[in-house]
């Protein structure tokens, strides 16, 4: 289990945007040497709906299509995702102030040796979401 923070310089409900609209989730779902082109994202936002997209290699050579399981949605202030099975990432938006955001980012049930690399590429995301609400 690992949770990160990040603060985001928008209020909740335009942070919740980067989990329900194509083009700020594309924008922060990103992986070394990968893009995540909004056309080729969708996003059905309720329980049990999916987030369907398509890692693309900088050079386009390769192509690592995904999907993203909703579990409990109640935005802006939390949702609940199934990112690989048996993953759960539980995202939780609280006002910070000055129409700012605390993004808490809490991931279990990935395997030890599996977290230190997750975390750090979630790292790198959560970075380049608060990067796009600047």
């Amino acid at each position: 289990m690992f949770t990160l923070t990040q603060t985001v310089d928008a209020p909740p409900a335009e942070v919740a945007r980067a989990f329900t609209e194509p083009v700020p989730f594309a924008a922060w779902f990103v992986a070394d040497g990968f893009t995540t082109p909004a056309d080729r994202v969708t996003i059905d936002a309720r329980p049990g709906g999916l987030i369907a997209a398509v890692f693309v290699s900088a050079d386009g050579s390769s192509e690592v299509p995904f999907t993203i399981r909703f579990g409990s949605v109640d935005l802006p202030r939390q949702v609940v995702l199934y990112v690989d099975d048996p993953e759960e990432v539980t995202v939780e938006l609280t006002e910070a102030g000055a129409g700012r955001t605390r993004l808490d980012y809490r991931s279990t049930g990935l395997a030890p040796e599996q977290e230190n690399e997750v975390r750090t590429g979630v790292a790198h995301m959560l970075g380049c979401l608060a990067t796009y609400f600047k």
